[in-house]
C-alpha cells in the first residue's frame, strides 16, 4: 500500500508520567482502531464488538478488502490471545484512543510495521517480546497473512 502521512499517536502509561511521540501511517491507525474492537470482544463477549470491527474495516480499507481485512486483524488478534500476559489496550470509543496507546498496542504496531518492512530480525525480537517469550509462529503467519493481503510483503516466511 501506498505510504500515507504520519500522525501523531502519544504512547500513555497510567504509571508513566512522560508521552513518547509515535509516527503512525494511516494503515497502522486503521489497523489498530479495528483491533481494538476485536480486543473489546474478547473482553466481554456479549457486546459482539467483531460486527462494529467488520463495520469500521468496510468504511476504513479500499472496497472490496474491509472485511477481508477484518478477518486478518481477527485472526492476529486471537493469535495474541495464546499470550501468558493480559493485554492492555483503549478501547475503540475511549476519548483517549485516538491519540494514545498502551505499551502492548505500540509493541503490536511495530512488530506490524517490521512485517510490512520486511525487518525480519528486528520483527522477530518484537514478536517475542509482544509474545511474552512464547510461540511467535502462530502471531507471525496471521499478521504475514495479513501482510500478503494488504501486498506489503510478497514472500511468505512464517506459514507452516
Amino acid at each position: 500500500m501506498t505510504e500515507a502521512p504520519k500522525s501523531q499517536i502519544f504512547l500513555c502509561d497510567p504509571g508513566i508520567a512522560d508521552k513518547q511521540n509515535l509516527a503512525l501511517d494511516s494503515f497502522e491507525q486503521d489497523f489498530l482502531c479495528v483491533a481494538r474492537h476485536f480486543f473489546e470482544t474478547y473482553e466481554n463477549p456479549d457486546m459482539q464488538c467483531w460486527m462494529q470491527a467488520f463495520m469500521v474495516a468496510e468504511r476504513r480499507f479500499p472496497p472490496p478488502f474491509g472485511a477481508t481485512i477484518a478477518h486478518a486483524i481477527s485472526l492476529v488478534v486471537t493469535a495474541l490471545k495464546t499470550r501468558g500476559n493480559s493485554f492492555s489496550y483503549y478501547r475503540a470509543e475511549d476519548p483517549l484512543a485516538d491519540y494514545a496507546v498502551t505499551r502492548e498496542e505500540q509493541c503490536l504496531v511495530h512488530v506490524l510495521r517490521h512485517m510490512r518492512l520486511g525487518e525480519v530480525q528486528r520483527l522477530q525480537s518484537a514478536a517475542l517480546m509482544l509474545c511474552c517469550g512464547g510461540d511467535t509462529k502462530p502471531f507471525l503467519a496471521a499478521l504475514e497473512r495479513l501482510c500478503v493481503i494488504t501486498g506489503d510483503i510478497k514472500e511468505l516466511r512464517f506459514q507452516s
